[in-house]
């Protein structure tokens, strides 16, 4: 199984990376219209040309936030993989905890409950695989 880990978490980073990538340019097309409207109908929101633009351009700017967080978690993983440093990994996981933590309890105050499903999935596609990850330190 252990030859499984390094590559299945270099291809969760770069889905984010590309994920990203397409966020930024579908953020302002009706393709995301059905997420805009989960928002609206959560908050009791009546959407408007102005809030619209704002929103989806809010979106769009998080497109490059997720893209950098995948390649650097890609470069996390791969040094991990090749030097071995525990700290590495410790610290990888401790930031999925903090985003996964945060984020969810986020959408749960404000009952966005799709970001509950998202981030539970993504959790549990990193966060097993970077458990059991073993380095391979060259000599």
């Amino acid at each position: 199984m252990q030859k499984y880990f390094y590559p299945w978490l270099m291809f969760v980073g770069i889905s984010h990376v590309l994920l990203g990538i397409v966020v930024i340019f579908v953020a302002k097309t009706p393709l995301v219209d059905p997420y805009f409207n989960h928002l609206y109908e959560t908050f009791s929101a009546t959407p408007h040309v102005e809030s619209q633009a704002l929103l989806r351009s809010i979106v769009q700017l998080f497109g490059p936030t997720v893209s950098s967080w995948g390649l650097l978690f890609c470069l996390a993983i791969h040094h991990y993989k090749k030097q071995g440093t525990v700290q590495i990994k410790q610290l990888i996981t401790f930031a999925l905890l903090i985003w996964f933590v945060i984020d969810c309890g986020l959408s749960l105050m404000n009952g966005i409950y799709w970001h509950l499903i998202i981030n539970t999935l993504a959790a549990l596609a990193i966060l097993p695989p970077l458990i059991l990850l073993k380095p391979e330190p060259t000599t």
